[in-house]
């Protein structure tokens, strides 16, 4: 018997999921969806036949699993607004950023089942990673159910600590801005030596694509890819030192440790003072 599902804001991420479960074969008269906006609705009850609504609470008295698809800043009034409604049985998915499992469980003002995901966009395409963190009302087979839903727009790891969530921001989260700020200065370097932007873009971001396909596909370490393609005295090796020189890695750790102090803050903000 599938769970009925409710998402809760139905944008991006919710279409992202919500497709991807259609295309493992879901069925669609099992997903619901609201928004306050009807156009928002027509558009993914045509493009998903899937049920949507404006109503919040009738959504989640319908629901089994419930999915929190809303921004982390209104999390809490869309949670209170519906909480007389939640029934024991229940399974509450947030994908909002900064949004603590514990957060959650006062807000729903019952002892059910929370798990916590930090998705990203490639999701969109069905090559997104997730991680995932549950409270201790979630059994394993809720884990290995939950597991499946995000496996069919990606990968998904699950961690203990949610500590570890702010990591897994920096590094899955949010990265998909760093490949993409870097693709734009490979870009905008290649159109200086005369190349099309088109031409550019296809080049770096196909070599982009099979790069992390043999990180991902390959056995070998990632040093060793490197290593691989770097010929002494080559034009690889020159690029690479010129990285070094400009202190690659401790960018990159600058900029990861400033993406997890945001998460941190956040964290902060929307879920250790929503009470006070």
């Amino acid at each position: 018997m599938k769970p009925t599902i409710a998402f809760i804001g139905i944008g991006n991420m919710a279409g992202a999921i919500i497709g991807g479960l259609i295309a493992s074969g879901y069925p669609a008269k099992k997903i619901l969806g609201t928004s306050r906006t009807q156009a928002k609705r027509e558009h993914f009850e045509q493009q998903y036949a899937m049920i949507t609504l404006a109503d919040n609470r009738e959504a989640v008295s319908k629901a089994d699993v419930v999915v929190l698809c809303v921004k982390p800043a209104q999390m809490q009034e869309v949670v209170s607004a519906f909480a007389d409604q939640v029934r024991d049985e229940q399974m509450f998915i947030s994908v909002a950023a900064g949004i603590e499992l514990s957060a959650l469980a006062r807000w729903l003002g019952k002892d059910v089942s929370v798990v916590r995901c930090m998705p990203n966009t490639p999701s969109q395409l069905g090559a997104g990673v997730s991680g995932l963190i549950a409270n201790a009302h979630t059994s394993e087979d809720q884990k290995a159910w939950v597991s499946s839903v995000f496996e069919s727009i990606g990968v998904s790891i699950w961690v203990e600590d949610e500590s570890q969530m702010h990591a897994v921001t920096a590094l899955s989260g949010s990265s998909p801005a760093y490949f993409f700020q870097f693709l734009e200065a490979m870009i905008k370097t290649g159109k200086e030596q005369g190349l099309s932007e088109e031409t550019c873009r296809r080049l770096a971001a196909n070599a982009m694509l099979g790069a992390a396909r043999m990180a991902t596909e390959l056995e070998q370490p990632i040093d060793q890819l490197r290593k691989n393609i770097t010929s002494p005295k080559g034009t690889t090796e020159q690029a690479l030192l010129s990285f070094e020189a400009s202190g690659i890695d401790n960018i990159v750790r600058t900029a990861m440790l400033a993406c997890m102090d945001r998460s941190k803050e956040m964290a902060q903000l929307f879920s250790g003072n929503a009470d006070s």
